[in-house]
């Protein structure tokens, strides 16, 4: 894709959408740039499969483009809104693979098998949990640990993205994870330290 003009590189998120809203392709050109790396990073950690994730990125954009004016900045950043809308997709995706692949089940599935494969694996137990964890969390030290460990910025890019100081976010990561795992021990009945 080519790169966008200067004086979009310029611009705040919130100002890219507006000017997207009003159809501006060059403003959407620039918030692709910013991040595509992080809706695709997600889409693929949800739905564990690279073309989807591909495909996920395209109608993400696509949506962008064509409810830009859904955007509120009063409610949140523009990151986390399109993040939202990435993990909304995602999870869309795999609704429906999940509808195509059940009813296929249960005419080669004796009863007895359906029901050991309807409880979720242990990884998604886990997943789930941390979810809820993270969501226990300050907004701040949420959003620095997903980026961090969930879409596999550096911590310099997450400084940028978020124009922070970079110790700033390497505190937020570290007192984060601190709090998890006290949580973690917590719920386990061990007694929470360091």
């Amino acid at each position: 894709m080519a790169s966008p003009p200067p004086e979009e590189s310029e611009r705040s998120d919130e100002e890219l959408v507006a000017r997207v809203a009003d159809g501006n392709e060059a403003a959407l050109l620039e918030l692709y740039h910013r991040y595509a790396r992080a809706v695709y990073s997600l889409a693929c950690y949800i739905v564990r499969d690279q073309a989807t994730g591909e495909d996920i990125t395209q109608d993400v954009f696509l949506t962008l483009w064509q409810k830009a004016y859904l955007f509120e900045p009063t409610r949140g950043r523009f990151s986390t809104w399109l993040l939202n809308v990435t993990r909304h997709r995602a999870i869309d995706i795999l609704r429906q693979q999940r509808r195509r692949i059940q009813p296929a089940l249960s005419l080669d599935v004796s009863p007895e098998a359906q029901e050991s494969t309807a409880s979720p694996a242990p990884t998604e137990d886990v997943q789930r949990e941390l979810h809820l964890l993270l969501r226990a969390l300050p907004d701040n030290q949420r959003q620095a640990i997903e980026l961090s460990y969930f879409y596999g910025y550096t911590h310099e890019e997450i400084a940028r993205q978020l124009n922070l100081p970079l110790g700033t976010v390497k505190s937020r990561i570290l007192l984060g994870l601190r709090k998890l795992r006290a949580m973690l021990k917590k719920k386990d009945g061990q007694p929470a330290t360091g």
